[in-house]
């Protein structure tokens, strides 16, 4: 830990951060206690309900939903916000910003039963204007919490490099770790979807690739620990391909995808998907559009992608 135990907003405002971002960046800290404390206390059970992209949800991903909408609509800055639990954005009229921030409440809540560690990720954009444009596009920070031992914060401001906060025992982030950088190569492999083996022989020759270089696998199951494993020890991939069932891949561009991408490229890491391209590249077509995803060291995520091209 850094000798000063620099706050979270000291910070921010050392690194020069504009003030609506540190503000709104603010308001999702104290979201992310609200819900590590309800994550501890309240109900971890199913819910009865689907999401927006039909998955089953449990009760604290509603009440962690509702924590971050309340939250983002204090900060006054937030013009639109869209949540993966929600069929579509929600609107603040009368708010004095322009921000869109999307957000998912709580990724990997499929694991809470399994008591693994979950997290929370979000994307800032300085525009709402998101379809139509490039996922890259106005976006100046992007940010992931996880909820397990300890309870991080990891954010990424544009141009500003990739740094991590521990919440401490009476309540504050920390400065834990600055400016995290990510090695080109890599020996850890995080790879999803593995049943693209049988359809897509690639995928397997991939995985041939990784067993016979005697890689480390790393996978928890869920994004955000996974990813946040390769940004701890400095080096990794994380693999999502699509399969012939999600012929554009699983996971989400706004509230996965594109956060992870902008902050991995803080990092001196790189987000792709299938096709090699850079995920930040992608058009915006719908808030829920879905992307493969290969994030981590360079040349491994190089490697990776051109020989499933």
């Amino acid at each position: 830990m850094p000798s000063d135990n620099q706050s979270f907003n000291y910070f921010l405002r050392e690194r020069g951060a504009d003030w609506d971002v540190r503000s709104l960046l603010y308001h999702i800290a104290r979201s992310v206690k609200y819900i590590n404390f309800s994550i501890r206390a309240g109900n971890t059970g199913g819910a009865g309900t689907e999401n927006a992209s039909g998955e089953s949800q449990i009760a604290m991903d509603i009440l962690a939903d509702k924590i971050i909408s309340k939250e983002l609509e204090k900060s006054q800055l937030a013009k639109v916000i869209a949540s993966e639990e929600q069929d579509e954005p929600m609107t603040f009229k009368s708010h004095r910003g322009n921000y869109f921030v999307a957000y998912d409440p709580l990724d990997g809540s499929s694991l809470v039963d399994a008591n693994l560690a979950i997290g929370t990720i979000f994307g800032i954009w300085e525009s709402p204007e998101m379809v139509g444009n490039k996922a890259g596009d106005g976006m100046v920070a992007a940010c992931y919490a996880v909820y397990g031992p300890r309870i991080t914060l990891t954010i990424a401001l544009k141009g500003k490099g990739c740094h991590e906060f521990e919440l401490n025992d009476v309540g504050e982030f920390i400065l834990t770790r600055a400016d995290i950088t990510i090695k080109d190569d890599t020996t850890y492999f995080a790879p999803g979807n593995l049943k693209v083996c049988r359809e897509n022989p690639k995928y397997a020759t991939v995985m041939q690739r990784w067993l016979t270089k005697q890689s480390k696998l790393r996978y928890s199951g869920g994004m955000v620990p996974d990813l946040h494993h390769i940004l701890s020890k400095g080096h990794g991939i994380f693999t999502y391909p699509k399969d012939k069932s999600q012929p554009e891949g699983k996971l989400r561009l706004l509230f996965e995808g594109a956060p992870f991408a902008f902050l991995f490229n803080e990092a001196n890491g790189v987000g792709k998907n299938q096709a090699g391209h850079d995920i930040l590249d992608t058009i915006v077509t719908d808030y829920h559009q879905n992307t493969t995803v290969f994030i981590g060291s360079k040349n491994e995520v190089k490697a990776v992608t051109d020989l499933l091209a």
